[in-house]
């Protein structure tokens, strides 16, 4: 069923969607940041989830997905381009074609680097006193830091906004117009609330 180019793109739309899921759950955890209360209620929270049993399944189950949300990208993109080996001489953007859907392989290999280096810094990084919350806040204190991280959420937004436009195309659901606003509205909503973050901790130094 995967080996077609359509089952890869079914394959795309659901590894897709779950991801979307995972990022919806991760930044309402990480809105807790903003509880204005020192930390508390972010540490309560990570230690509850570093605690938690199923954590571990959990985060081999989603490195699954991703890898093979990765792997049927790339074999998507190959196949486009065996399609038109020479490329086009003058590239622009035909039947409706926008820049975020042109550069999806990119912003997706963007987003992959960010999160190996978001993984290396939050999950295995030096936590003091203050918990996972001082380490959070004192890195976005740097300038480096948070205009890399808005600039990456940019990117993330460009990608959800096209991936979701995408996954609901290839299982029928397009031709609603309340779900094309719908995933607009989310891929905003996500990639601006995690965009927040840096913002916030920058600005309160």
């Amino acid at each position: 069923m995967f080996s077609t180019s359509i089952g890869k793109k079914l394959g795309m739309a659901l590894t897709g969607l779950i991801l979307y899921s995972f990022l919806i759950g991760h930044l309402a955890g990480n809105l807790q940041l903003f509880a204005g209360d020192g930390g508390t209620a972010f540490n309560t929270y990570a230690e509850f989830m570093i605690s938690n049993p199923l954590l571990i399944p959990t985060e081999f189950i989603l490195l699954g997905v991703l890898i093979t949300h990765v792997v049927f990208a790339v074999s998507l993109s190959r196949t486009a381009r065996r399609a038109r080996p020479q490329g086009y001489a003058v590239r622009k953007a035909v039947g409706g074609r926008s820049l975020a859907s042109r550069t999806m392989i990119w912003s997706g290999l963007t987003i992959l680097v960010f999160l190996i280096i978001h993984i290396r810094t939050f999950k295995f990084g030096e936590i003091g006193e203050g918990g996972l919350f001082a380490l959070v806040a004192e890195t976005f204190q740097q300038p480096v830091w948070a205009g890399g991280y808005l600039l990456v959420m940019t990117v993330l937004g460009f990608h959800l906004w096209h991936a979701m436009h995408s996954a609901f195309q290839t299982l029928g659901w397009h031709a609603r117009a309340g779900w094309r606003l719908a995933s607009t509205l989310m891929s905003i909503l996500i990639a601006g609330g995690f965009a927040a973050i840096p913002v916030y901790f920058f600005l309160a130094q």
